[in-house]
């Protein structure tokens, strides 16, 4: 009795032993793979969330309709945060305590995305950011935080200033920046880089807020300064509005906006106000381009959201695109026994991944996950965006952090 008493203890031992070995990953089941997802569709900054969302959904129907990934199929839970920071925490926490997703797919900027880092960064769980640029998502480094399209913000300030006084040869300059994470660091680090690179100091600084629709006082400081270039870090729907009371109050010096106002929603807003507008572009293609892989995209696009807004589809719509089919890519290779610490291996091992010539090449490594590096130039001309002959030369001071 006492031997088939050991006998009986040591069975269930070996069955919780082998259940707990085949027990899944949370958000991963035999025929599906749950992703959870944020970003604003309500709110100033709904175009945002709208546009990553979009591009978002396009990847994930088009990689199932193609079977899917390793028999499974992608399911995504996506909540709306409003652009704040509380609603950002409260829905990540939703989709992890509460949906058991499988990882985190970040699709707001960097106020809200900020707001939740604290709450992951020892989860042990994948959070893969497409649109926030701001420095803590991988400053310090965290093995479960990766950066896709958007370029790191540090990259914003490199950029920007070896253009400004190396190619336009201007060194009197005139910053209106958004107070929320992102505008505020894409001008903190062109400062930065003006200063420390070549001895430049921005004559004025002025910020506004998200939704402000009047910019006449600080418009007013930047006439007073009298600078040989005006730049312009926010989003769009704010960018329009600088531009087109810049104009009215006399102010015919060049613009140059940041990435995020790099949007042909900003010149149905401006008319021929925006002739001349340069700006920043994080991909190889605009979405108005005909080069085949962009059309390709973007008639694929209009069947699934037609009848669009103006502007649309815009950098998020792109963004999100490549970078779904980079985590799909990603869940492919880390095969069908899929895990959190199998994912993150993969990733870490991607090098010039994309899905076609709308995205940027993916490469990230064991020491940085820096998804992208790439900025080009391109200015308003005729109503479209086109390629300012332009590209940067200096090495990039951040990433060769990385290579120390």
């Amino acid at each position: 009795m006492k031997s088939r008493s050991i006998w009986l203890v040591a069975c269930m031992a070996v069955m919780l032993l082998t259940g707990s070995g085949a027990r899944s990953e949370d958000g991963v089941t035999d025929t599906t793979i749950r992703i959870g997802a944020y970003g604003p569709v309500t709110g100033p900054a709904a175009f945002l969330g709208l546009g990553s969302r979009a591009g978002m959904e396009l990847a994930v129907k088009e990689i199932n309709e193609a079977g899917g990934i390793n028999g499974r199929k992608l399911e995504v839970l996506f909540e709306d945060d409003n652009f704040s920071p509380a609603r950002a925490l409260a829905a990540v926490k939703k989709l992890i305590e509460q949906d058991k997703i499988f990882m985190i797919f970040g699709l707001s900027g960097s106020n809200p995305t900020v707001g939740t880092l604290e709450y992951v960064k020892d989860l042990k769980i994948p959070n893969y950011f497409t649109v926030a640029s701001a420095p803590p998502i991988t400053h310090p480094y965290n093995r479960y935080l990766f950066r896709g399209a958007t370029v790191e913000s540090g990259r914003y300030g490199e950029v920007y200033s070896e253009f400004f006084t190396q190619f336009l040869k201007v060194k009197k300059i005139a910053i209106v920046s958004g107070a929320d994470e992102n505008a505020k660091n894409e001008a903190d680090h062109t400062s930065r880089y003006l200063e420390k690179w070549y001895d430049v100091k921005p004559l004025m600084r002025a910020q506004f807020k998200v939704g402000d629709k009047d910019f006449t006082s600080q418009l007013i400081q930047v006439k007073a300064a009298d600078p040989e270039l005006i730049m312009v870090t926010g989003q769009t729907p704010e960018a329009s509005i600088i531009i087109r009371q810049a104009r009215e109050l006399g102010l015919r010096q060049p613009i140059f906006v940041g990435t995020a106002s790099v949007d042909n929603a900003l010149i149905a807003n401006d008319g021929y106000a925006a002739e001349g507008v340069i700006g920043a572009w994080p991909l190889p293609l605009f979405p108005d381009s005909n080069e085949p892989d962009m059309v390709k995209f973007r008639d694929a696009w209009l069947k699934l959201n037609p009848n669009p807004p103006k502007g649309r589809p815009n950098l998020f719509d792109v963004y999100a695109y490549g970078d779904t089919y980079v985590l799909a890519e990603a869940l492919r290779r880390a095969g069908r026994d899929l895990t959190r610490e199998k994912l993150v291996d993969t990733l870490e091992s991607m090098k010039d991944y994309r899905i076609s010539g709308v995205a940027t090449p993916r490469t990230f490594t064991q020491r940085h996950h820096i998804g992208n590096n790439l900025l080009r130039v391109l200015v308003v001309s005729a109503q479209h965006w086109v390629p300012f002959g332009w590209e940067p030369t200096r090495p990039s001071e951040l990433m060769s952090e990385f290579q120390q």
